[in-house]
Formats: C-alpha cells, structure tokens, sequence
C-alpha cells in the first residue's frame, strides 16, 4: 500500500475512521488488543520501550521501522496515562503506514537507536492545533494529524466508560 497524505480536514478523519475499522477491534480493547491488531494489519512484529532521561526533554515517544518489525520508545519520565497515549499515536503511524517525519533533531539522544534501514517517527512536546490550523500541503504535519486523530480514537475506545448504569450513579 502506497501512502498519500489526506488533503482536507474530511478526509483526515474518514481515513481515522476506516483504519480505525480495518483494526477490527474487540468491544471492550485493552492496550495490548490495539497492539496485536496493529502487528496483525501491519505484517510487523512490535514491541514498545520506556526509555529516556532529562535529554528527553522535548522528544515524548517515536518509532523505529523497518520492513518487519516496530519498536516504539516512550519517555519514561512520563506520567504512564500520556505514555498510554504516546504509544497510541506512534501505533497509529504504523497503522497508517507512515514513511516517516523530521521531528527528531539530528543530536537528540533517540538517534542512538536509530541503526541503518529504519524509519524514525518522533512525536514532540509542541504540535499544531491539527483541528483548526493544518496546512495540508505539509505532508509532514498531515501524518502527525492523522496519527493524533486515530490515536484520539483509540483511546476514546479503550478509556470509555464501561458500566453505564454503575457509572450513571456519578452524574
């Protein structure tokens, strides 16, 4: 499959959507269901690594592909809720099949784990508002958007309330 990048704010999320659908997710996902549909819809082993220290400072998460295999690493100072959701975005790339990004500064300490052949894909501190202010003809940015979107997804999937009227109780 050969990616294009979405070219409006419609096609962006029809295209959420429809990986979303394609992960044939089960009614109730954890974590670890979204990771083994993903390996499974994109032929690739993965696996995911804290990792980090203070040189982590603007660099959250990003994964490193090669034709078989995703390894994603996550700031490991980070509070485990936003390490959830950094792994969800750098999912979504693979799920998407992203070619890659130039987020990753040249002497950030992720490099070290860069090795020859992978595609790096490197989620930082600061984004654009994807709802309001894309620029659709930056493909760059339209992967991150995209990724952002289905990750948002994902999570609204596996955080949503599960016991309506246990829960209905609360307000």
């Amino acid at each position: 499959m050969t990616y294009t990048a979405s070219r409006n704010q419609r096609e962006l999320r029809s295209r959420a959507e429809t990986q979303l659908e394609r992960l044939k997710l089960p009614s109730d996902p954890e974590l670890t269901d979204i990771v083994r549909q993903v390996a499974l819809a994109s032929g690739k082993r993965i696996d995911v690594e804290p990792v980090g220290d203070k040189d982590w400072e603007n660099i959250t998460g990003l994964v490193l592909l090669t034709s078989d295999s995703a390894k994603i690493l996550v700031r490991k100072s980070d509070p485990r809720w936003y390490q959830f959701h950094t792994v969800l975005h750098e999912l979504s790339h693979v799920a998407f099949g992203h070619t890659g990004c130039a987020t990753l500064p040249v002497l950030h300490p992720g490099q070290q784990h860069v090795r020859a052949g992978q595609t790096v894909l490197a989620r930082g501190i600061v984004t654009p508002d994807f709802e309001a202010d894309l620029d659709f003809s930056d493909s760059g940015l339209v992967m991150e958007a995209e990724a952002e979107k289905l990750s948002q997804m994902l999570s609204r999937l596996v955080l949503r309330p599960r016991h309506g009227r246990d829960e209905a109780v609360f307000g």
